[in-house]
């Protein structure tokens, strides 16, 4: 090994240390190279290099999703850097953090439109949290700490950090900073008491908990149990509570049922907690009603009145907001049991009937290729497992999961709702590296697979056990069913024409088969999981399968 001196590259990589940081999920270029030397030269962050820059995005929003730690990608300039821009901008749309680290050409050539050269804080600085470019290597251990933490504080998301290559390849001197930690805001106690006061006095109260809720369920659910209120989640966040607590009314957004939306409309107070009322999960901002008392609880107080005006603002971390609730109620119905018989009664009779519309659906006989309904009772057989991790990236089959799949287990499902095709499989590479003593199983359509296939080989090179369950019904399934619905059946530029998946896994050295009938598909599965590495399960279904019944696509407006 060289003599190499210490550089500006050698420090990036120590500050990324400091924060506990240990993946890097990255695609070689002329502008970082020194910085993946870095990464060469030391143990403490592993580099993994992915074979196109969006995919190392993606890792990186799994990696943090999976909750042990910061995801971080690396890309160089122009080019690699644009091609990150849609996992940066899906992060943002999520509030997942993610630290974005951008080659840069040096600012000795800035503004003479050098090779790939492109103003890089300009370009992201709409899709992300914050975005700066570190001119001064004396300021990169306080510019990269900043960077970390405003990931990670407030409401998460990603930050984009430029680094001029004539910076990383000067000598270093200075020292990482020590690394701190920031406890997250606990609600003002007088709204506390006031949203406690409205919530005891409600008939029929209902509590929302969104993405910045999860983390500890036992608050929320303490809240629901002291306010005698149903609770649903918003969409695609499912397993933020148990499915099975008495409480749990379902998940709101696309493919509800209509008693999980018909509590909220019909609620007289509001507890949201964590959440930002999204275009799907309010049904484009029309489930809350009017004269619904309205309290609400996140860590960034610009959420507060940015769509409903709420009666109670809390800035404060939702679990800490739905704890203290918890506490202040508790007295007040205790005082009055008799409005605290008639709510208990009304959850009940909810429960009811969500769990009567949420029973697996039955599995049609006879068929040729394998049905969404017996794929349903796969993915529910595979939720009652304490050691599997179930990624979502299909939009077709997704409402199949919102409906009837009941998860229990913390941290076991996650499905993105940025809208980003090719997510799933990423994602979950991510979540496997964060997560190795856990199966990861990710659920993708053809089309979406097809976008990210050639990082089936970063599986196959990384050992990263995945297995990709491929619902291959040879359509952009989503826009198959628009056009089924909205536009009279005129299909057109849907349809598509896929190889084999599982012959391409066996042909990169993975583990590959394809499924045709239902009875095969549970001990297919089953087979996967026993696997050392990646596996692939081409899933071949009708190209027409498509929504459970009755559900059609929300209409374009």
């Amino acid at each position: 090994m060289s003599d190499r001196p210490r550089l500006g590259a050698d420090l990036v990589v120590e500050c990324l240390a400091a924060e506990g940081v240990t993946h890097v999920f990255g695609l070689p270029g002329t502008t970082i190279m020194e910085v993946i030397d870095a990464l060469a030269r030391q143990d403490a962050v592993r580099y993994l290099a992915t074979r196109h820059e969006q995919v190392a995005g993606f890792m990186a929003d799994g990696f943090s999703r999976a909750g042990t730690g910061l995801g971080v990608c690396l890309a160089s300039r122009g080019p690699g850097a644009a091609n990150l821009s849609i996992a940066v901008q899906n992060a943002n749309d999520e509030s997942i953090p993610m630290l974005v680290l951008i080659g840069q050409v040096s600012g000795a050539f800035s503004e003479r439109r050098a090779f790939e050269e492109m103003d890089v804080v300009s370009a992201f600085r709409p899709q992300c949290k914050w975005a700066v470019e570190i001119h001064r290597q004396d300021r990169l251990p306080e510019l990269l700490q900043r960077a970390v933490r405003t990931a990670v504080t407030g409401r998460p998301g990603p930050v984009v950090v430029s680094l001029p290559h004539d910076m990383l390849q000067a000598p270093a001197t200075e020292t990482p900073a020590r690394r701190v930690w920031i406890h997250p805001p606990a609600p003002d106690p007088s709204g506390v008491a006031e949203a406690a006061r409205l919530l005891a006095a409600a008939e029929r109260p209902a509590i929302i908990v969104g993405g910045g809720g999860a983390g500890d369920a036992g608050a929320h659910l303490a809240l629901a149990e002291a306010a005698g209120a149903p609770l649903v989640t918003t969409w695609l966040r499912k397993n933020v509570v148990p499915n099975s607590h008495p409480a749990f009314l379902g998940s709101l957004g696309y493919g509800a049922h209509e008693v999980s939306d018909q509590l909220v409309r019909d609620a007289d107070v509001l507890v949201a907690l964590g959440c930002r009322f999204s275009e799907f999960s309010t049904k484009r901002w029309t489930l809350v009603s009017p004269g619904t008392h309205l309290v609400h609880a996140d860590v960034d107080p610009t959420e507060l009145g940015r769509v409903h005006p709420p009666r109670v603002g809390l800035v404060s971390d939702a679990t800490a907001a739905a704890r203290a609730l918890a506490t202040a109620l508790a007295p007040l119905t205790a005082a009055d049991p008799t409005r605290a018989d008639r709510r208990t009664a009304r959850l009940e009779g909810l429960r009811k009937q969500y769990a009567e519309a949420a029973a697996l659906p039955r599995v049609p006989q006879g068929g040729s290729t394998v049905t969404s309904a017996a794929l349903t009772h796969a993915v529910q057989r595979l939720a009652g497992r304490d050691d599997v991790v179930i990624v979502q990236d299909v939009p077709t089959f997704g409402p199949w999961v919102q409906r009837h799949v009941a998860f229990d287990r913390p941290r076991s499902y996650y499905g993105s709702a940025g809208g980003a095709m090719a997510w799933g499989f990423p994602a979950a590479m991510g979540m496997a590296l964060a997560r190795p003593d856990e199966k990861v199983i990710a659920l993708s359509g053809d089309g979406s697979f097809w976008m990210v296939a050639q990082d089936f080989e970063t599986c196959v090179r990384e050992r990263i056990p995945v297995v990709n369950v491929i619902v291959n019904n040879f359509a952009y399934g989503n826009t198959r069913d628009r056009q089924r619905f909205a536009h009279d059946g005129r299909y057109h530029g849907v349809f598509l024409g896929n190889p084999d998946f599982a012959a391409f896994a066996r042909l990169l050295g993975g583990h590959g088969v394809r499924v045709t009938d239902d009875a095969d598909l549970v001990p297919a599965i089953e087979q996967a999981l026993t696997r050392p590495g990646p596996s692939i399960i081409d899933l071949v279904q009708d190209r027409m399968e498509g929504l459970p019944h009755g559900l059609t696509p929300p209409k374009a407006r």
